[in-house]
């Protein structure tokens, strides 16, 4: 239950600091197949949150009962180590899905494209202004 994520394509298993960046980008792409993917959270982050939640102000309630001379900083204290577990747990509850193939960004590349006889007299462009550079360098 407790695994890192791993990329769809190649299965090539995520470090925890990759994890939390690739979280935050949310469409990455694979640093070993190049392939894209998009990082999304897992149903049952939900329940981990139900879990600590509870047990939180549950162990914050026993501290107020066993403990006389207790202040705000021990219950502070109490809440932010819990919430660090969270922080702490997150990655594992991060999962790399394949993107879905979608008709719009096909047509919207298709849009973007240039012809091809188009980039051929650029190209023949430039290279006769390089010649005629290196004409004028010899000269």
């Amino acid at each position: 239950m407790f695994r890192l994520p791993v990329c769809p394509h190649c299965g090539t298993i995520y470090r925890y600091r990759d994890t939390k960046k690739a979280w935050k980008q949310k469409k990455n792409i694979c640093y070993h197949c190049e392939k894209p993917f998009s990082a999304k959270l897992m149903p049952y982050a939900a329940i981990e949150a139900l879990i600590l939640l509870p047990l939180c102000i549950g162990f914050n309630i026993l501290l107020l009962n066993r403990m006389i001379k207790l202040d705000l900083i021990a219950l502070f204290a109490a809440t932010g180590g819990f919430i660090l577990l969270g922080y702490l747990l997150f990655p594992y509850f991060v999962h790399f899905i394949k993107p879905e193939p979608s008709g719009q960004s096909d047509i919207n590349q298709q849009k973007n494209r240039k012809p091809q006889n188009i980039n051929r007299t650029n190209q023949v462009k430039n290279q006769s202004k390089k010649q005629q550079n290196h004409q004028k360098r010899r000269s």
